[in-house]
């Protein structure tokens, strides 16, 4: 569990791949029982937008062969990966699937834990609000390297 800070806006930039490390108390053991999710929704019921979904890949698992499209959701899912040494879980979105948010887009973001051992199964660790910051440069644009 996350005693401080349980609370935190995202911003994701379009055209920028987003990260976000977050640390849980000392206190809380991660066992191989727990599993995470972490998705984006435009409001409390699931509403439809046009976002990202991966046309090839599993939700919430990155993988060297996903493939981001278009499209409408309801949900978003963060590629996640729990470190139970560390006690972290980061959430990433590669830039592929954050160009695919509309400029306007809002929303809600949250962690969730399932202990599949438990009586209390359901642990909501973080929460916030999610905003995109346009982008002018696109991925498909031509990108010059440096000179030495």
């Amino acid at each position: 569990m996350i005693s401080a800070n349980q609370y935190q806006d995202i911003e994701l930039q379009q055209n920028a791949d987003f990260t976000n490390v977050i640390t849980l108390d000392s206190s809380h053991t991660m066992t191989s029982n727990m599993k995470y999710a972490a998705v984006i929704v435009k409001d409390y019921n699931h509403s439809s937008f046009t976002g990202p979904g991966k046309s090839q890949g599993t939700d919430g698992t990155a993988a060297s062969n996903d493939v981001w499209a278009s499209g409408s959701q309801n949900e978003v899912h963060f590629d996640v990966v729990a470190d139970r040494s560390a006690g972290t879980i980061t959430l990433t979105l590669p830039a592929e699937a954050i160009q695919y948010f509309d400029d306007n887009f809002t929303g809600y973001w949250d962690l969730v834990e399932k202990d599949d051992q438990a009586a209390d199964a359901w642990v909501r660790h973080i929460q916030g609000d999610v905003v995109i910051s346009k982008g002018a440069t696109k991925l498909t644009h031509t990108f010059t390297a440096s000179v030495a």
